[in-house]
C-alpha cells in the first residue's frame, strides 16, 4: 500500500502535498515511490482483502516526524496502481490542523508544482484533489 500525504487549510482551502526525493526521483507516494512502469486504474477488483489505510498512520507519522494524531485517513481508495508483478492500492492521509508542520526529508508542493512528479502520481493527485475539495 502507498499513501499520499496532503494538508488542506480549513479557511483558505490552500492545498499542499508532501513530496520526497528518492535518489533523484521526486514522488508524493510514501513509504516508497511507485515504479516507473506504473499505471493507474480505478476499476481493478482485488482478489484478496486489502488492509485499511489507517494501519499506515503510525509508520508514516514516524517517517515524517509527526505524532500519529496529526494524521487521518481522508480517502481510503484513490485508485489502484498496476506495477510490474503487483497491484498497489493508494490512499490519502491528511495532516490535521491549519498550520503546515515543519517536517524533514521532503517538502510541500502546491498544485502549480505538480509537473515535478510522474504522470501516474499526477493522476492520483487529481483524485486526491477531488476527494478533498470535490470535483
Amino acid at each position: 500500500m502507498r499513501v499520499i500525504v496532503a494538508h488542506l487549510h480549513a479557511l483558505s482551502a490552500r492545498l499542499h502535498f508532501w513530496m520526497v526525493d528518492y535518489d533523484g526521483r521526486p514522488s508524493v507516494c510514501l513509504p516508497r515511490p511507485l515504479s516507473d512502469l506504473s499505471t493507474l486504474h480505478h476499476d481493478h477488483k482485488p482478489t484478496r482483502p486489502i488492509p485499511h489505510p489507517a494501519q499506515m498512520i503510525r509508520p508514516v507519522a514516524a517517517q515524517l516526524g509527526l505524532a500519529p494524531e496529526q494524521l487521518s485517513v481522508a480517502s481510503s481508495q484513490l485508485g489502484w496502481v498496476e506495477q510490474p508483478g503487483e497491484w498497489v492500492p493508494v490512499a490519502l492521509l491528511r495532516i490535521n490542523g491549519d498550520t503546515l508542520p515543519d517536517m524533514a526529508g521532503g517538502r510541500f508542493i502546491t498544485l502549480m508544482e505538480l509537473l515535478q512528479v510522474p504522470v501516474t502520481e499526477r493522476l492520483l493527485l487529481r483524485s486526491a484533489y477531488e476527494a478533498l475539495l470535490g470535483d
